[in-house]
């Protein structure tokens, strides 16, 4: 028997492994409440991870828990111990959940990285999302809400049915047979970008004709402004006094967003674009899709363009050409002044952003690069600017 604690946020996970018995049951029950009274204010989860077998004696330690912890929950409790609990009528008691299959990605073609997990290709029918975050199921399961949502809105997306084990995290399955990612075509034919950059649009265009009510979705304006008030102690005052008003005055849409839109998100289904990275959704104007577009596709990586290799697994000048493709697509026109304008209007809510990113980074070993880059660009921006909206 060993046990062993961490700590996320407010949650303190108490991992139990082996077996609890007869024989361990007092030295149990003292240990896990010394790492509980070592550690006040916090809500105890019992990970059973490794849990072996449990008697009725260890089931009395977990009985005196919960008359401390009446909100006590027990996750990934293996089949044979779910049982002992279900017999014994814990699972009336204490919130209980079963271990979830145990998938292994080695080996696995991998697919694309987002900013929270990795996409692999498990077999011809089915792709893996493995997320970074230890524990990744209240977010996995807003994404899967997100994707039901976005399913009965009429967005073509591919929901996850099942949630795995992965290493020491978690991830989720998707069926999608013979799917190939936006970013793989990209690679592919780097020098012929037309046919991913339709399939990308086609599905943005599909997106942003979707209404949404108010609360459904977070508001981005609301969220962009807060970039903007945080930036504004790092410009002149009139810059950030500016970049205030420009979002306030940005009119109110209930247009559904992605909040993330870029190509290692998108899969192609028989001539189908497919979304399958749900966890973003809000709702606003489109310039706050687009410049979390130039962020992805420039902004990110202008000062050290292995970073779009390193994510994307394409150039730099790839991706630049991609943008700008993508937003003449989007915005139905060649005509250059106008992509011109609403790219820099576009510019102005990414380098916000990407100003506020590195600020809060200080650690990061590019950060003062970026925050003299974003600053010099807002400059600029901010001065020739009237309005954000078109």
């Amino acid at each position: 028997m060993n046990i062993t604690y961490r700590i996320d946020k407010d949650i303190l996970y108490i991992a139990v492994e082996g077996r609890i018995d007869a024989s361990n049951a007092a030295e149990a029950e003292g240990k896990i409440f010394e790492i509980k009274n070592d550690n006040p204010g916090k809500h105890t989860v019992i990970d059973a991870d490794r849990l072996e077998y449990i008697s009725s004696a260890g089931l009395r330690v977990i009985l005196r828990l919960r008359k401390e912890e009446p909100k006590l929950a027990i996750i990934n409790v293996a089949a044979d111990v779910y049982e002992v609990f279900d017999m014994t009528g814990f699972t009336d008691m204490v919130t209980i959940e079963k271990a979830y299959q145990r998938m292994s990605v080695d080996g696995c073609e991998f697919i694309a990285k987002g900013a929270n997990g990795a996409v692999y290709r498990y077999d011809d029918e089915t792709i893996i999302k493995t997320y970074f975050a230890k524990d990744a199921l209240p977010e996995i399961k807003q994404e899967r809400e997100n994707a039901r949502r976005a399913f009965v809105l009429g967005i073509n997306t591919a929901i996850p049915y099942g949630i795995v084990r992965v290493g020491d995290g978690y991830g989720t399955v998707t069926e999608l047979l013979n799917a190939v990612s936006v970013t793989k075509l990209i690679c592919n034919n780097p020098e012929d970008i037309s046919e991913a950059a339709k399939y990308y649009i086609d599905m943005l265009k599909s997106i942003h004709a979707i209404k949404v009510e108010d609360g459904e979705v977070p508001d981005m304006k609301e969220i962009a402004l807060e970039w903007a008030k945080f930036v504004s102690a790092y410009i002149p005052e009139e810059q950030g006094e500016k970049l205030c008003a420009l979002i306030e005055a940005v009119p109110k849409q209930n247009t559904l967003m992605h909040g993330d839109y870029h190509t290692n998100n998108i899969m192609v289904q028989n001539g189908e674009p497919l979304l399958i990275d749900m966890d973003t959704l809000c709702m606003g104007h489109p310039v706050f899709e687009l410049g979390s577009m130039f962020n992805a596709f420039v902004g990110y990586s202008e000062l050290d363009h292995q970073n779009m290799i390193d994510f994307f697994g394409y150039s730099f000048e790839t991706a630049e050409r991609f943008w700008n493709m993508s937003l003449k697509m989007y915005l139905g026109t060649d005509d250059e002044s106008v992509c011109k304008s609403v790219a820099e209007k576009a510019m102005i809510i990414g380098y916000t952003r990407m100003l506020r990113r590195a600020a809060r980074r200080p650690e990061e070993s590019d950060s003062a690069a970026k925050i003299k880059r974003c600053k010099e660009m807002l400059a600029i921006l901010l001065e020739k600017t009237d309005s954000l909206y078109f």
